[in-house]
């Protein structure tokens, strides 16, 4: 098995996120209906239990007749997706710079459903452009490794090893960047305030 194929078909198998945004349209969901399309653009799991303790959590405002507004779907829709590489804090802190307080959608400075819309454009975007790097990833890798001397299997469990290693990488750069920006954020002030 060819592991490095592996990786590519996994890396093109995720969803665009822009298949969230027609269920933005509707004016209100049921909470079943929430998790079924968090389910089709996340690649972790979501429940019910989890979206309702992010209610009492005050990360969303509360549902109106248990119905979810489009505002709420969005928010709800970024928080899973934060959630996979931040903590829920700092997806608050994050959702809270530019909407403020999250149980109040009157003091936001864009609606959450029109960020989740830009935020799919753009993810969707650099998902291709990822694509096209991590296509790069494993000639580069194979070009490392071709003075070693192993047998084809052990060589494509080496550079499946480096590429997932390289990928790690990434994340976590990332990760610490966006870590030290709302370090920073809320060392000068709170969140949504003006400095």
């Amino acid at each position: 098995m060819n592991h490095l194929k592996e990786i590519m078909e996994i890396a093109n198998h995720f969803e665009p996120k822009k298949k969230a945004l027609p269920y933005l349209e509707l004016d209100s969901m049921m909470l079943s209906q929430v998790v079924e399309v968090a389910h089709r653009v996340a690649q972790n799991d979501i429940n019910n239990t989890q979206i309702q303790n992010w209610v009492k959590r005050k990360y969303l405002p509360n549902p109106q007749k248990k119905k979810y507004t489009r505002e709420q779907v969005a928010n709800i829709l970024l928080i899973n997706d934060l959630r996979n590489i931040l903590s829920l804090e700092e997806a608050s802190q994050l959702l809270s710079f530019v909407n403020l307080n999250l149980e109040d959608n009157s003091d936001d400075r864009i609606n959450p459903a029109k960020l989740y819309r830009y935020y799919s454009e753009i993810f969707d975007l650099s998902q291709k452009d990822w694509v096209t790097s991590l296509e790069q990833l494993p000639k580069e890798v194979n070009q490392i490794l071709a003075g070693e001397d192993l047998s084809e299997d052990d060589k494509d469990k080496v550079a499946a090893t480096l590429v997932i290693l390289d990928l790690l990488a990434r994340a976590n750069l990332y990760k610490q960047i966006a870590q030290q920006w709302l370090k920073n954020i809320s060392q000068a002030g709170t969140p949504g305030e003006e400095s």
